[in-house]
């Protein structure tokens, strides 16, 4: 196994950390913790870091875990120079280090000195040959409270890919649709195997939908809105994606399916988009439905609004609540993000 440091996005306490837990097991693979810091996890596992970096997206990079010392100059050194660095990087490769601290920890050490006074360790120890335009690795070292990690570079998360299929830059825009970063999270949540078949139930103009289809499932979105699967067929074929099928159709009265995994961001009771129904019995009558297309151990991740509990709502439908995570939307709503499992 391999002990990947993962370098997260700090954009929310606890959904960075979850999405690659989630990432890792929709890879069918295994993991064990390390350590947790401060927007950095470090896990062993034998998933491809190449992989994991194509799916998530509240983390910034992937790197082979080396140590993690203080945060004081010759803990540093000292940590980094007994490393497995030497059997880690190939001969003749040239590398370039790089230092970056979270928020404001450590703000005594300059970053920059520090990185010359670790190539020059490197460099010194071994034939390596530091090329700062250029590199074939890079070290990175993160400064993140108390302590400093440090690690060899695997892979880059394409972060800009997000801004680039925000809402607003696709042909088909609806004011409700989740932010790609989140959508693509939630994607990640309920552990959507790629390659596996994956619902949307309240798809809307397709932003769910469209993050499982990048990461290569086989789409079903249904709406009861004939404009908004429209809008979603619109948005998939403008990415290219072609395996969906979309329907018109209640979420609460599924049709005959059977689907790996689920992520949905129900409309929260807009009249407009409920048909009338109040929230409560949207979840209600909702839950049940899902949970009858999901294959048995499949996930399901859903919002909700802060006020409507839906662990209770889930038991009677056979589905246990694995995590849950609050979301502040902005003053007036607070969103629940729940991961459910069928049994």
């Amino acid at each position: 196994m391999s002990r990947l440091m993962f370098v997260l996005s700090g954009e929310h306490k606890t959904l960075p950390a979850a999405e690659v837990e989630a990432a890792i097991k929709a890879e069918r693979k295994s993991f064990k913790l390390v350590e947790q810091l401060d927007q950095l996890l470090v896990l062993e596992t034998k998933a491809n870091p190449e992989i994991l970096a194509l799916r998530l997206a509240m983390c910034r990079e992937i790197c082979y875990h080396l140590c993690t010392s203080g945060a004081t100059e010759e803990e540093i050194l000292e940590a980094v120079g007994s490393s497995d660095i030497v059997d880690l990087i190939p001969h003749g490769k040239t590398f370039a280090v790089r230092i970056e601290r979270v928020k404001r920890s450590s703000p005594s050490i300059d970053t920059i000195e520090l990185s010359k006074k670790v190539a020059g360790m490197i460099a010194e120890a071994v034939d390596f040959k530091v090329d700062l335009a250029n590199p074939q690795l890079e070290l990175l070292g993160i400064l993140t409270g108390d302590h400093c990690a440090f690690g060899i570079t695997a892979a880059v998360v394409d972060r800009k890919q997000f801004t680039r299929r925000r809402p607003t830059a696709r042909p088909a825009f609806h004011p409700g649709t989740l932010k790609p970063v989140l959508a693509r999270c939630m994607v990640n949540l309920a552990r959507t195997p790629r390659g596996g078949t994956f619902l949307d139930p309240f798809c809307g103009v397709g932003g769910i939908l469209l993050e499982a289809g990048i990461i290569g499932a086989k789409l079903v979105g249904v709406d009861i809105d004939e404009g908004m699967i429209n809008g979603a067929r619109t948005n998939l074929e403008s990415m290219g994606i072609q395996d969906f099928q979309l329907l018109v159709g209640d979420a609460r009265r599924l049709s005959a399916l059977e689907v790996d995994a689920v992520a949905t961001d129900p409309p929260y009771g807009r009249q407009s988009s409920t048909a009338g129904t109040k929230l409560e019995e949207l979840y209600r009558e909702a839950l049940p439905s899902i949970a009858g297309v999901l294959k048995r151990r499949g996930y399901l991740c859903i919002t909700s609004p802060a006020e409507l509990e839906l662990e209770e709502l889930a038991v009677g439908a056979g589905l246990v609540k694995v995590e849950q995570h609050e979301q502040r939307v902005h003053r007036s709503l607070t969103r629940q993000i729940y991961v459910f499992r069928k049994k």
